[in-house]
């Protein structure tokens, strides 16, 4: 029971018993080796509570990682031609240019709308000393364009919450998704200090048009699994991405570990292949682009990161990997959106890459990822350090 920190083991029967007020409700969590996580919210107190657990079950990328553990971390890269893939970056015009009094970051998605280009990003002014990290205080503004090079900042359009809200301290690390005529923001929010770095949320606001004004879902879609064991996503829920696939709703998204110290350095999960640290995705599922959002029994469905960068190819799912994990800098794809393999390579990878998704993409592996906006981060300027926007592109 979350509320008052109690915990007991079920007997025989699966029943247990936990005492509280007769009013009170409260936070479960259900958990049991080799099976997923269950965590049920809002609990009046009652008998004949009904549970079931799904088992858990290991995703192509898990077991691809247990076989590097086991042959000394030989990676396999068919290195497909119509996959290899190579970046290049420019610096962007107008409000977006680089300027270290502002710092923007995270860049959602580019989608055209009205006949010009959107994109939302993480706002912040960087020499604000109280700023704990560059995506600490943070709100979400947004951009548009008519060439995708000269952008003319639009200001504001989802800030913090009121104090004590789940997005009090900063909302940022944004995407955007538009279904049915409804856009959707789906954002990082972290409520206090704690939530800068760890155990901070995924919230979501909607509107009819892209120019807003936007309303928030009351609360949190995607929260970590609040085990006290080390598992992929514990600790944070980060970089989100929605994508609408075989009518259902894909929230994919960037999980951590609790961290622990060695003798040398951070490390996050236990990384494999003596890298200094590992950062895998999950994915959870809903009928509705709001949820309820239901984690993957095959999660985590990769075993590198870091950001999200997802887009539809074919009957599946393709993605990026950029760091952080024995599979960096690759492209992969699942024809099921769950369980990716390794296509080739992806040399120069943008930052934190927010992909254009055109109306009618090309047909191709590279249809999903032709251009876009990333971010540079300079840890020597201002107190976290600075960040800007630019502009990728495809390597013709």
């Amino acid at each position: 029971m979350a509320e008052d920190n109690q915990s007991t083991t079920t007997g025989d029967d699966g029943s247990f018993a936990i005492p509280v007020g007769d009013s009170q409700t409260k936070t479960l969590r259900f958990a049991i080796d080799g099976y997923m996580f269950l965590e049920k919210r809002g609990v009046a107190p009652s008998t004949g509570i009904d549970i079931k657990l799904r088992k858990a079950t290991k995703s192509a990328a898990t077991l691809r990682e247990e076989g590097y553990l086991a042959n000394g971390c030989e990676i396999e890269n068919p290195e497909k031609p119509d996959w290899n893939i190579r970046f290049e970056s420019s610096l962007l015009k107008g409000d977006l240019a680089p300027d270290p009094t502002y710092t923007r970051r995270d860049p959602s998605a580019v989608i055209l709308a009205n006949g010009k280009y959107y994109v939302w990003y993480s706002y912040s002014l960087t020499h604000d000393t109280n700023k704990l990290a560059p995506w600490d205080l943070n709100d979400l503004y947004f951009a548009t364009s008519t060439d995708g090079e000269t952008w003319d900042e639009q200001g504001p359009a989802v800030s913090r919450g009121p104090e004590g809200s789940f997005d009090h301290r900063s909302v940022f690390t944004t995407e955007i998704f538009v279904h049915d005529g409804v856009y959707y923001l789906i954002y990082q929010a972290a409520g206090d200090v704690d939530g800068i770095y760890n155990r901070n949320v995924i919230g979501m606001a909607k509107s009819e048009s892209p120019d807003g004004p936007w309303a928030k879902v009351d609360e949190p879609v995607l929260r970590p699994t609040y085990t006290n064991e080390q598992y992929f996503d514990n600790n944070a829920v980060h970089d989100p991405c929605l994508i609408h696939y075989r009518d259902k709703f894909y929230l994919y998204y960037k999980g951590e570990c609790n961290c622990f110290e060695n003798e040398d350095c951070q490390r996050w999960c236990n990384p494999c292949c003596g890298l200094k640290k590992q950062v895998k995705w999950g994915v959870a599922i809903a009928d509705h682009p709001t949820g309820p959002f239901v984690k993957s029994e095959f999660n985590p469905i990769t075993n590198t990161g870091h950001e999200v960068m997802v887009w539809k190819y074919g009957s599946g799912i393709a993605i990026l990997q950029h760091q952080d994990g024995p599979e960096a800098k690759t492209i992969q794809y699942a024809d099921d959106g769950v369980n990716f393999e390794i296509m080739g390579s992806a040399i120069d990878m943008p930052e934190a890459a927010g992909l254009f998704r055109p109306n009618n993409p090309e047909n191709t592996p590279h249809g999903g990822i032709e251009w876009g906006l990333s971010h540079v981060l300079k840890w020597n300027a201002g107190p976290k350090g600075w960040m800007y926007i630019q502009k990728y592109q495809k390597v013709k």
